[in-house]
């Protein structure tokens, strides 16, 4: 029963908050949609991305976190609503602000990150956000640290591209080719772009 009435207020909420000129059958479809999921709680977060979707374009961005919260309570597992939920704190809400303000907002941006690791240790993801982090702050150390623990995962291309990038920013020379040879091998596609980065450093 409870469970029933959160997906009420929820579904209420969505179609109270949506666009006056929304067109009556949208309505209609988004009602008989969420009776249709399979999952029931998949169908929540669905409508929830979608209300997300709809405060970036209206402007409401300061809205926008709490849903990104709630999404991890209902779907703990949802890597993306970390993600995304972590970057729009440092990049869309700590910049308003400035120093102990800004910095406590970025802090928690990592800490629930760092909640999204704990219920996802096994995804690369959380830990490339965070390396991301560290490195636009300049702490090289604490980005490759979590590259090297998102490297033991699944991962694309741009987890060794950002190592090989901060060893190079750093001058450590060894390292950084080191890591373009691994790519050269582990990326075929990528090959002339290593190959570019091996000479480059080995010239120098």
């Amino acid at each position: 029963m409870r469970k029933f009435l959160f997906v009420l207020f929820i579904l209420l909420t969505f179609l109270l908050t949506a666009e006056e000129n929304l067109d009556i059958s949208l309505k209609e479809v988004t009602i008989i949609d969420l009776c249709n999921y399979p999952n029931l709680t998949e169908a929540i977060v669905d409508l929830l991305y979608l209300t997300v979707d709809n405060l970036w374009h209206a402007g409401k961005y300061s809205k926008i976190f709490p849903i990104f919260y709630l999404i991890t309570k209902i779907a703990p597992y949802d890597v993306n609503a970390y993600a995304v939920g972590g970057w729009f704190l440092i990049n869309g809400i700590a910049p308003k602000y400035s120093d102990r303000k800004k910095e406590e907002i970025k802090n928690y941006a990592i800490e629930f990150m760092k909640n999204g690791i704990k219920k996802n240790p096994s995804d690369y993801r959380l830990y490339f956000e965070i390396a991301w982090f560290y490195y636009n702050e300049k702490n090289y150390d604490e980005a490759i640290k979590y590259l090297e623990i998102a490297e033991n995962y699944e991962h694309p291309f741009h987890v060794e591209n950002l190592k090989a990038h901060i060893y190079m920013k750093i001058n450590n020379k060894t390292k950084a080719i080191e890591v373009w040879k691994k790519i050269k091998e582990k990326y075929p596609e990528k090959k002339e772009v290593a190959e570019k980065f091996i000479r480059k450093l080995e010239e120098e």
